[in-house]
């Protein structure tokens, strides 16, 4: 008999492609699309499988498991004038051809052998590169770096599948050292979060005298009698090596009276919101100021990336001007962080995107606060690997080390702390999120809609429409149309409808873009009407706000995008979608229609419970006569729960979708024990392919002789639309 035991698992969340569906030959098509051809081992291949090799990150994060993994060592640290060997160890579970493996250094640190191309600029680092290949026995590339500078460092390394670039092909690792002017002052490891400023070519900005009273002051604001004036900009480096203004971030003018005194803090602000430039004067009159420089931190009213402490944000302080005399105006210039904690600048300028598209018409990100604002606080730290999150306990965004570098997951992060912000720090959970679940396969609706809406404020304010997993790997979250079900779910192939992740993003990121002006009015009605799931938001408070339409022209937008809300006339075409009356209209075996008390029913007494017995069987549902239209857009929807006892990435037990046409019988798609689903969860398939035919719809459960698979099915209906 079916067993009892309840299943309990965590969600993770995994941005790489998901387990390996199979379908075999599907002779009709989508509509507007050419007949397709079976879909072979090959074509579903490793990237999509369930892999083991887990980053080592914290109990909460979100990161996936991947299929390559790589660890850097040293053989010693060196002081400056010596050389270390540095191994990059890489595992593989598949087999890569062609693996680049990157090798990014800061000033200070050069590679002195090893197969590399000539080291290329990217900001203050350099990035030399090689190609390796994989295989699971294991490869090491071994290379000597030479230690030129005193300081802290981070010997990074990066390595991506070439000929497939997807997140589970990729890997990261780091080796934090702090180069001592001797080797008894080396050490394996950095500490503060204090940084000295660099000039964009790489110069660390010295001390100077500062400038005497400026006879031609045309190029700056001169101070007034009395005051002394302190001008600049803070620049910083993306992973990729472009320069972009620091904007919105905490300045401060510090100083000394005299050259034994206490530093003092003179006058402070924020850099400016467009170019990252600052003026700050402060009263001085009488004999120079011993010294004055200028400070920089990742900390405003409004957001911060602070260590994983949480006590300490990231500071670049320059190097003091000395003998500062009263009514000047002093250049600093451009100032930039050093290369080790250039992320944590670059993810809090990333925010400022975020912060530009807020609706709340004050300077807080909320209608209900004017003042004492809410701040989105990051957690960020060199080499770290506890991220991938956002706790909803603490309220806090964690970031792994190199999540600054793809820029999209600091957004997608602090989406989750900017809805938890306009819900008023109300969260619905709904528990039902797969485990593990993804951006391009069906979830829970309120998994699926807490997910979807920082996907669709990352891919909005990137400007692109993309949701970048790391440097390499993304999804296209503007994608249309329906799913190919003769093709494996992918990045590229999206499952379908308000369930979907991905779906939502695209649909919310096209209404902005296309009919409400920006996601401005969508944050106000958040910010007044918090909804569980998508659904709940757009046809049901979306619709109480004057200036956000759900006419004819947005349900048009969403559809594209596979969530069919229009107001057309539906036709139906299954008998008894709730399988209630104890399963008039259907067939089954083994008895699949019941009534469980431990598996009950999404609504209703009825449902199908298929396969939990932990042994080599078989179950079936099906439903005969079942009529799809000549015109119009058919679809089959219902609702599926998945709980397993097998390992995770397990494929020993399956759900099978089979269509039965003109005596050929077809699998159209296929659930895995890997598909976890904790809660039932809304499938969507086109059945446009058949149209013109009578079919039978069934469901094959199959196990194996291993642990218990539930497939629990609920709530079926297939529908005809015709606009």
């Amino acid at each position: 008999m079916k067993s009892t035991t309840p299943i309990i698992r965590r969600a993770r969340f995994a941005g790489g492609a998901g387990a390996l569906l199979t379908a075999a030959l599907l002779v009709t098509s989508l509509p507007g699309t050419a007949v397709a051809v079976p879909v072979t081992a090959a074509a579903a291949k490793a990237a999509d499988r369930d892999c083991s090799l887990e980053p080592p990150a914290a109990e909460k994060s979100e990161l996936p498991t991947g299929c390559v993994s790589a660890d850097v060592t040293l053989d010693r640290v060196p002081a400056v004038g010596q050389e270390a060997e540095v191994t990059v160890r890489l595992d593989s579970e598949v087999a890569v051809d062609r693996a680049q493996l990157s090798i990014r250094l800061p000033q200070g640190l050069r590679i002195s052998s090893g197969d590399f191309g000539t080291p290329a600029q990217e900001g203050l680092d350099t990035v030399a590169t090689t190609t390796v290949a994989l295989d699971p026995s294991g490869t090491a590339v071994t290379f000597t770096v030479t230690a030129q500078k005193a300081g802290p460092a981070q010997i990074q390394a990066d390595v991506v599948d070439l000929d497939d670039p997807a997140v589970r092909h990729t890997a990261h690792a780091t080796e934090e050292i702090t180069v001592g002017t001797t080797p008894a002052t080396s050490h394996k490891g950095v500490k503060g979060t204090r940084s000295r400023a660099f000039r964009q070519n790489g110069d660390e900005v010295k001390e100077r005298k500062a400038a005497g009273r400026q006879k031609d002051a045309s190029a700056l604001t001169a101070a007034e009698s009395g005051e002394i004036c302190a001008t600049g900009s803070l620049t910083y480096a993306t992973y990729d090596g472009e320069w972009q203004p620091g904007k919105r971030f905490s300045v401060a003018v510090m100083g000394q009276s005299a050259g034994d005194g206490s530093a003092t803090k003179l006058a402070s602000g924020l850099t400016d919101a467009k170019d990252g430039t600052y003026e700050l004067c402060f009263d001085h009159d009488g004999a120079p100021l011993a010294s004055m420089w200028v400070q920089f931190a990742t900390t405003s009213p409004y957001w911060e990336v602070n260590d994983m402490s949480g006590e300490n944000p990231y500071v670049v302080a320059t190097a003091p001007l000395t003998d500062v005399p009263s009514g000047t105006t002093q250049s600093f210039g451009a100032a930039s962080p050093g290369a080790l904690h250039m992320p944590a600048f670059d993810a809090f300028d990333v925010l400022n995107k975020v912060y530009d598209v807020r609706g709340s018409g004050t300077d807080c990100w909320t209608m209900r606060e004017d003042q004492d604002c809410s701040r989105l606080k990051a957690r960020w730290a060199p080499g770290n690997t506890n991220g991938g999150y956002y706790s909803l306990e603490d309220r806090l965004v964690f970031l792994t080390d190199e999540m600054p570098d793809a820029r999209t997951p600091v957004v997608h992060e602090a989406g989750h702390n900017f809805q938890h912000l306009l819900y008023d720090w109300g969260w619905s959970n709904g528990g039902d999120c797969p485990s593990p679940h993804y951006l391009h396969r069906t979830s829970g609706p309120t998994c699926a809609w807490t997910e979807g809406f920082p996907n669709a404020i990352a891919g909005y304010v990137m400007g692109d429409g993309r949701y970048y997993y790391n440097t390499e790997a993304w999804i296209d979250l503007t994608q249309t149309g329906f799913q190919d079900p003769t093709e494996p779910p992918s990045r590229t192939n999206p499952d379908n409808g308000d369930n979907s992740e991905v779906r939502i993003a695209g649909s919310m990121i096209a209404l902005w873009r296309e009919l409400d002006g920006g996601p401005q009015a969508t944050l106000r009605n958040m910010d007044t009407y918090p909804s569980d799931t998508f659904s709940e938001w757009f046809n049901t408070d979306r619709a109480k706000s004057e200036d956000l339409s759900v006419g004819k022209k947005a349900r048009d937008i969403l559809y594209r995008h596979t969530i069919d809300y229009r107001d057309v006339k539906r036709r139906e075409n299954l008998v008894n979608g709730g399988l209630e009356d104890q399963g008039e209209g259907w067939t089954w075996d083994n008895g699949v229609v019941g009534s469980y008390s431990w598996e009950p029913a999404r609504t209703g007494k009825y449902n199908a419970f298929m396969g939990g017995n932990g042994e080599a069987g078989t179950d079936r549902l099906s439903q005969s006569g079942v009529t799809i239209p000549r015109q119009g857009t058919t679809v089959l929807e219902f609702h599926l729960k998945v709980a397993s006892f097998e390992p995770s990435g397990s494929t020993d037990d399956k759900l099978e979708l089979q269509v039965v046409a003109d005596g050929r019988t077809t699998t159209l798609y296929t659930w895995l024990c890997s598909d976890r689903a904790t809660a039932y969860t809304k499938r969507v398939i086109d059945l446009s392919g058949f149209a013109g035919q009578d079919v039978t719809l069934r469901w094959v459960s199959t196990e194996d002789d291993g642990d218990r698979t539930n497939f629990l099915m609920d709530d079926f209906s297939v529908s005809t639309t015709r606009s």
